[in-house]
C-alpha cells in the first residue's frame, strides 16, 4: 500500500535525523568536557536541518495526497510537530560546541554538570526509543525526569554565586551549557508529549483526536 510505504519512509528519515542529533550532542558534550580533541568533532547541524525540511515536505504530501485516517493521521501530524523540537536540540548541540571552542583556555567544567549532560542525553535517547516502540510508559518517564533536570539546573547555578571574580569566564560558559542542557531536556519532554498524542490522541491531557 502506497501510504504504508510513505509512512515507512517518513519513519526512516526521522530515525536518521534523531541518530544524527544524538551523535551531535555526544560530540559537542565530549569536546566541551575535554574527552575528545577538536579534530574528532563532526557537528552536522546542516544535515539535521535538511532532514527537517524533507520530513515536513513528506508529511504535507501525505496529508494532502493520501488523506490518512485515525492512527496514521495522528502519526503524521505528531511527527510534523515533534521534528521542530529535534531540530532545536541539534541547534543546542551546535551551541555547546561553539562554547567549547571559546572555553578551551578556562577551568574544567564541574563534575555535576558532566553528570547532568549524561542524564539529559539519556532523556533524548529514551524519548526516541519511546517513539519507535510507541511506549507510553517510557514517554511518561521522560516527562517525569524533567523535574530532576530543573532541580540540578538550580543547584549548579547556585554553585556559581560565590565564585571569585577570577573565575567569571568559567561561570559564564558553564552557566550557558547548563541552560542548553535544560532546554534539551525540555524539548525531549515536548517530544514525549507528542508520542503520547500519536498513541492516544491526547496532548497535555487535552483530547485532540
Amino acid at each position: 500500500m502506497k501510504l504504508q510505504r510513505l509512512l515507512e519512509q517518513l519513519n526512516q528519515m526521522l530515525f536518521t535525523m534523531c541518530d544524527t542529533t544524538i551523535e551531535n550532542i555526544k560530540a559537542a558534550i565530549d569536546f566541551y568536557f575535554g574527552k575528545i580533541e577538536a579534530e574528532e568533532v563532526n557537528i552536522n547541524d546542516d544535515l539535521v536541518d535538511q532532514y527537517e525540511r524533507a520530513i515536513e515536505s513528506l508529511c504535507l504530501h501525505i496529508l494532502l495526497k493520501e488523506r490518512p485516517y485515525a492512527r496514521d493521521l495522528k502519526e503524521v501530524t505528531g511527527v510534523l510537530k515533534l521534528i521542530a523540537d529535534i531540530e532545536r536540540i541539534a541547534d543546542h548541540a551546535e551551541d555547546i560546541h561553539s562554547l567549547a571552542l571559546k572555553a578551551k583556555n578556562t577551568d574544567k567544567p564541574i563534575h555535576s554538570l558532566d553528570q547532568l549532560s549524561v542524564y539529559v542525553l539519556k532523556m533524548f535517547e529514551d524519548v526516541v526509543r519511546a517513539y519507535i516502540n510507541k511506549d507510553l510508559v517510557l514517554a511518561q518517564e521522560v516527562i517525569n525526569r524533567d523535574d530532576y533536570v530543573d532541580s540540578e539546573y538550580d543547584k549548579i547555578i547556585n554553585e556559581y554565586i560565590n565564585l571569585e571574580e577570577k573565575d567569571i569566564s568559567f561561570a559564564i560558559y558553564n552557566t550557558l551549557v547548563v541552560k542548553y542542557l535544560e532546554r534539551i531536556a525540555d524539548h525531549s519532554v515536548n517530544i514525549a508529549e507528542w508520542v503520547i498524542y500519536i498513541v492516544k490522541g491526547y496532548h497535555k491531557d487535552k483530547k485532540i483526536f
